[in-house]
């Protein structure tokens, strides 16, 4: 009786080795693929690529507002002033501003694929210590890195980058309304007392 017992705890003792040395293995795999250079590299790289991607937007919004501004200033013969030095201040501050805005949603996005890479490990690593085999975990583990980066790519320029030259487009928008207001008036002028439209000439 006591042999058999001893037999029992000894098989017990050897599975659970066992059991213990595939956790270890599979655990290894994991890491081993979740811990490549090359994956952090491709965190980099999203992040620049991110990054450039919002500042092809904010290079774009620069050149409009720029435009915009020199027209504005023409309307209101504000070109070569204080006005317009103030006001290109207040655009290159605004760029500055949008470079940084740029450079952050960068990082963020490489930031956000790393989090989801060790959400990843740790669900693959609790699915080894349930029994998933060392081949099993490195297949998972690559499908979860693909995965990752596929929705770490779509999401990162998902949404816009936003307006970083409103002030500029107010100033726009308050020359077009002045300039439509000083047309009124002169048309208005023109048509009560230019002779011409049957005001104040001869009868």
């Amino acid at each position: 009786m006591g042999g058999g017992g001893n037999d029992a705890a000894k098989e017990a003792n050897r599975a659970e080795a066992q059991r213990q040395k595939n956790i270890a293995q599979s655990t290894a795999q994991i890491n081993t693929i979740f811990n490549d250079p090359g994956r952090t590299a491709q965190y980099d790289k999203l992040a620049g690529d991110t990054t450039a991607f919002y500042r092809t937007d904010l290079d774009k919004q620069q050149a409009d507002a720029t435009r915009g501004l020199k027209f504005a200033l023409a309307r209101s013969g504000q070109i070569g002033g204080s006005v317009q030095a103030d006001k290109n201040t207040q655009l290159g501050e605004d760029y500055l501003k949008g470079v940084i805005k740029a450079s952050r949603l960068g990082q963020q996005a490489g930031a956000n694929l790393r989090a989801q890479d060790e959400t990843s490990r740790a669900n693959l690593i609790a699915m080894a210590q349930n029994g998933l085999d060392a081949t099993t975990a490195t297949q998972n583990a690559a499908t979860a890195l693909r995965s990752n980066l596929e929705s770490g790519m779509s999401t990162a320029t998902a949404n816009t980058f936003g307006d970083a030259f409103g002030d500029f487009a107010n100033i726009y928008k308050q020359s077009q309304d002045a300039a439509a207001l000083r047309s009124g008036q002169k048309y208005a002028y023109n048509t009560l007392y230019q002779p011409g439209f049957g005001y104040g000439g001869r009868p």
